[in-house]
């Protein structure tokens, strides 16, 4: 059932997780994947009354608000999603479980632009556990991504890699820094790297392509895009939507037409 729901096999994933309820009906894990399944599938408000019928007023709600909250962010209903995130971290009595709670709820201020809101939360998260690398890397990327503080970005992110050194996602971050602070040398091995490790990541794909522009490489530039515009249907990954497809294909256009005249031109 999992392997389904990461492949995004996601009709039969929901057959495998009907099955698995009807069979183990008191396992409440089935039941949070199932209900996760449902909301990718875009039946939110189903998937959301099923984990509301698992409320018991206990410590155990913690994970049902948490379950909540990813639904409705990936549902880019952001309100409700904060909503549950905060309900999940008035559950959350232990340091680990505040601290994920805090991270979640960081990463729905992230995608509603509340920057400063969002960096609290890391922040918080940071100050728990300074060995926290996936806090030390939303907090870099984030700032990166915007292009500021940029000097601050690189050492949130070197943080994250010097616990996780072949994580591709970090490797992105860092790349993607040196890339706003206009440092191609340095950006091009953590960028490679990065998609050699995750090859089938959209967004890391999309990055290098930026990469190999700004560096006169175009026919490279124009292969990563298209390799990225090919993977983003299937990646899991919350940043690069429909919306942000249809901005790359009008770039990767240009770029095409571009090359054209410039191939016309030799002749």
């Amino acid at each position: 059932m999992d392997t389904l729901h990461q492949n995004h096999q996601l009709p039969k994933a929901l057959e495998e997780a009907d099955a698995a309820v009807q069979k183990y009906p008191e396992e409440r894990p089935l039941r949070l994947l199932r209900a996760s399944v449902l909301g990718e599938m875009g039946r939110v408000e189903e998937a959301v009354k099923q984990l509301q019928a698992l409320m018991s007023n206990t410590a155990a709600d913690r994970e049902v608000y948490l379950s909540i909250a990813g639904i409705y962010s990936e549902a880019k209903q952001y309100a409700e999603a904060e909503q549950a995130a905060n309900k999940a971290l008035g559950y959350s009595s232990k340091p680990e479980e505040q601290e994920y709670s805090s991270f979640l709820l960081g990463s729905i201020y992230e995608r509603q632009k509340k920057y400063d809101l969002a960096e609290e939360q890391f922040k918080k998260v940071l100050a728990a556990d300074p060995m926290n690398a996936s806090a030390a890397n939303y907090l870099g990327y984030m700032l990166a991504d915007r292009g500021v503080r940029l000097e601050e970005s690189v050492k949130y992110i070197q943080k994250a890699l010097q616990l996780e050194p072949n994580n591709g996602a970090y490797l992105d971050s860092l790349g993607w820094a040196y890339y706003k602070m206009n440092r191609c040398d340095l950006a091009a091995p953590h960028l490679e790297k990065a998609a050699r490790l995750m090859s089938d990541d959209p967004t890391i794909r999309e990055h290098l392509g930026y990469l190999y522009l700004r560096m006169g490489k175009d026919t490279q530039a124009e292969q990563e895009w298209e390799r990225a515009l090919e993977e983003w249907p299937q990646s899991v990954s919350s940043d690069f939507d429909a919306e942000q497809a249809a901005k790359l294909q009008k770039e990767l256009e240009e770029l095409k037409l571009r090359l054209g005249k410039q191939h016309s031109g030799q002749k």
